[in-house]
């Protein structure tokens, strides 16, 4: 899939194997840029992941202890308003 941040495009995949990541996020200036999230994740932790890698590629300067409080924090938000994945409300 692909996602738009500030206008920049990055490929999204899920993949099976980061070693100790949950995820990554290319650079922005990087051609064929792409962001990774563990496949296996679920829940509400896919979900926080999946907000700390956009923060990455949104802000690729903003510091890391900001970016893990962050998606943290808005994860836990948005699960507790009910966003699920699809596959997560069937």
């Amino acid at each position: 899939m692909q996602v738009r941040m500030l206008g920049k495009r990055w490929r999204l995949r899920f993949v099976p194997n980061l070693g100790a990541n949950r995820g990554d996020c290319d650079p922005p200036t990087r051609p064929a840029k792409e962001i990774r999230v563990a496949a296996g994740l679920r829940g509400e932790e896919r979900l926080e992941v999946l907000i700390h890698e956009l923060v990455h590629a949104a802000g690729w300067h903003i510091d890391e202890s900001f970016v893990e409080r962050f998606a943290a924090d808005a994860a836990r938000v948005l699960w507790r308003l009910g966003y699920r994945d699809a596959k997560e409300r069937r």
